[in-house]
C-alpha cells in the first residue's frame, strides 16, 4: 500500500510539473481506477454534451478513472476491456491529447506513452478543441480487421465498437462533474505524421473533455 501510494504521488507530481513547465514526460503512470462514484441511472441522467470547459488541467485521478472507463482492462486473466468489440478484435486504441502532448493509452499497463511532444490540440478538431484540457482520439487498426468500402475509412464493426468506447466516456464525465462531447474535424494526415504511427490507424472519433464551468 505505502509503495502504491509513493508512486501515486510520484506521478501526481510528474504530471504537475510537466504541466507548468510545457513539457512531455514519456510515460505517465496511473493510479488505479476508483470505484468511487454516482450509480448508473444518475449518470445517464446526467449525460449530456459538453463544449465549454474550465482552465484546468485534468486531475491524474481522473484521468485514470477515465481512460478505464473508456476501454480499460476490466478482467486482467483474460484481457478483456471495459467496452466490447467485434470478435474481441480490440482493434481500437485510445490516444490522449493535451497540450503537452500526444499520448498512446496502454490499457493492458495502464499508462500513458508519449507518442508526439508539443500542443497537437488544433490537429484534432476545430474551435474549441484546439484549447480543450483533453481530447481523446479513439483511432482503428484496419490492419486488425481489414478497410471499410471506401479508401481512408475503418471497417463498420469499428464505427460501433467506438461509439461504446465513447458512451463511457459520456458516463464518467457525468458521474464526475466533467462535461465531454464526441465530435468530428481532425486532420487525419497530419495526425498520422505528427504521431509517427502506420498509415492503417485511421480515427473514428474524436472527444474533447474538460471541467465543468
Amino acid at each position: 500500500m505505502k509503495k502504491l501510494f509513493v508512486m501515486w504521488m510520484a506521478a501526481i507530481l510528474l504530471l504537475s510539473a510537466a504541466c507548468a513547465a510545457e513539457t512531455a514526460p514519456a510515460i505517465i503512470e496511473l493510479p488505479q481506477p476508483s470505484a468511487d462514484g454516482m450509480s448508473l441511472m444518475q449518470a445517464l441522467k446526467q449525460r449530456q454534451s459538453v463544449r465549454e470547459y474550465a482552465d484546468r488541467e485534468i486531475a491524474l485521478q481522473d484521468l485514470s478513472n477515465l481512460l478505464w472507463a473508456a476501454f480499460g482492462v476490466n478482467r486482467p486473466e483474460e484481457g478483456k476491456r471495459t467496452a466490447p468489440s467485434g470478435s474481441n478484435r480490440q482493434e481500437i486504441e485510445v490516444y490522449a491529447v493535451f497540450k503537452t502532448g500526444i499520448y498512446h493509452y496502454d490499457a493492458a499497463k495502464h499508462r500513458l506513452e508519449l507518442t508526439a511532444e508539443g500542443d497537437h490540440r488544433a490537429l484534432t478538431g476545430r474551435g474549441f478543441a484546439a484549447t480543450a484540457p483533453l481530447n481523446l482520439l479513439f483511432m482503428a487498426d484496419t490492419d486488425k480487421t481489414g478497410p471499410g468500402a471506401k479508401a481512408g475509412e475503418a471497417n463498420t464493426v469499428s464505427y460501433v465498437d467506438v461509439g461504446y468506447i465513447s458512451q463511457n466516456v459520456y458516463l464518467y464525465c457525468a458521474s464526475a462533474g466533467m462535461g465531454t462531447v464526441a465530435r468530428g474535424g481532425w486532420n487525419q494526415d497530419a495526425l498520422i505524421e505528427v504521431m509517427k504511427i502506420k498509415p492503417a490507424y485511421i480515427c473514428v472519433l474524436g472527444q474533447s473533455v474538460g471541467y465543468l464551468k
